[in-house]
């Protein structure tokens, strides 16, 4: 969780004034569902593989930032989409519930293919979760 506050962190340093200053998302919301969940999934194994912000803040940061590309999302957007989230919690919180539904059908997958194959060396990321 920590490290989920520090990407947002950053991407609230990496752009002070928005051009947008907040008025609409610039992130779909269907999108952000998506960017937030792998953001979940790289704080996970981040937190899984024993990375330490005192010492890994460069591999940390740029787990993030290829979240963020694979995406096409820019640390602006990002910011901005934020920032227009932080305005209108209620939206925000019905998004973030759709975060928490997609993790949840995720996290029964893996545990339904771990139980099946009996070892997660085999497990593998699904190739779409709706």
């Amino acid at each position: 969780m920590k490290r989920i506050v520090l990407i947002l962190l950053v991407a609230f340093l990496f752009q002070s004034c928005s051009e947008n200053d907040g008025k609409r998302p610039e992130i779909k919301k269907d999108q952000l569902v998506d960017v937030l969940f792998d953001i979940h999934l790289t704080d996970a194994y981040l937190n899984y593989s024993g990375y330490r912000i005192d010492r890994n803040r460069d591999k940390i940061e740029s787990a993030y930032g290829y979240v963020l590309d694979k995406h096409n999302i820019t640390p602006k957007q990002f910011h901005n989409t934020m920032k227009y989230y932080s305005k209108h919690i209620s939206e925000y919180e019905k998004l973030y519930n759709k975060v928490i539904e997609k993790l949840t059908k995720y996290e029964t997958e893996m545990m339904k293919a771990s139980e099946s194959d009996n070892s997660t060396d085999k497990i593998q990321r699904p190739s779409k979760i709706g």
